[in-house]
């Protein structure tokens, strides 16, 4: 007998499930869920982290040919984010641009959501020829994000952005250096120790 005709014949001949049945059948759902569940909740931070990633990327880009196309410079400084604060982790100060430019660049920043951090090295600028220019001394802006949450077994490699000088191009990678993930993590911070040789291009 499959198991069909039993759960037919268990409802209609004798009524419905036993106790015992139904406890069985109420701990194989718990099981499933409890292994389901952190996996599909894993998934979805990690695509909150290559949104973040994706997002900043473009916002990068934009701005280097604003200022390419009005010729004017954009200063973008990282903002220290606390644990559990979402928002735009950069502030952007744009010269020589009008003021929709601007507001557009602006507009378009990601958002750091509270599933996701950033680790930046150093302030930078794109100037009027849309080329970058970092302080200190710095030849590449490295950015690691990765994410605040307590699923993580162990440590992760997060994601990376370099930004090379003084083309302002940009490559996306892993980051080798692994990162132990934690809800309470700050959000945005500058970091003077990562750096791009650590950024894997796959």
């Amino acid at each position: 007998m499959n198991f069909k005709n039993y759960l037919k014949s268990k409802i209609f001949k004798s009524g419905g499930f036993s106790i015992v049945e139904l406890i069985v059948i109420l701990a194989i759902i718990g099981f499933l869920a409890s292994i389901s569940v952190p996996s599909a909740l894993k998934w979805i931070y990690k695509e909150d982290q290559n949104a973040y990633v994706r997002e900043l990327s473009g916002f990068l880009n934009l701005v280097r040919r604003e200022t390419r196309r009005w010729g004017g410079s954009c200063t973008i400084k990282t903002k220290v984010l606390g644990p559990g604060i979402e928002g735009k982790g950069f502030d952007l100060n744009c010269l020589g641009m009008n003021k929709a430019s601007r507001n557009n660049s602006y507009s378009q920043m990601p958002i750091l959501k509270k599933t996701v951090f950033q680790e930046v090295n150093t302030d930078f600028t794109f100037t009027p020829k849309g080329q970058l220019s970092t302080s200190n001394n710095y030849t590449y802006v490295v950015i690691v994000v990765g994410g605040r949450h307590d699923l993580s077994s162990g440590g992760d490699n997060p994601k990376c952005l370099v930004v090379s000088m003084p083309s302002g191009s940009i490559r996306i990678g892993i980051y080798s250096g692994g990162y132990k993930y934690y809800s309470n993590r700050v959000a945005s911070k500058f970091n003077n120790y990562i750096n791009d040789n650590s950024c894997i291009t796959y």
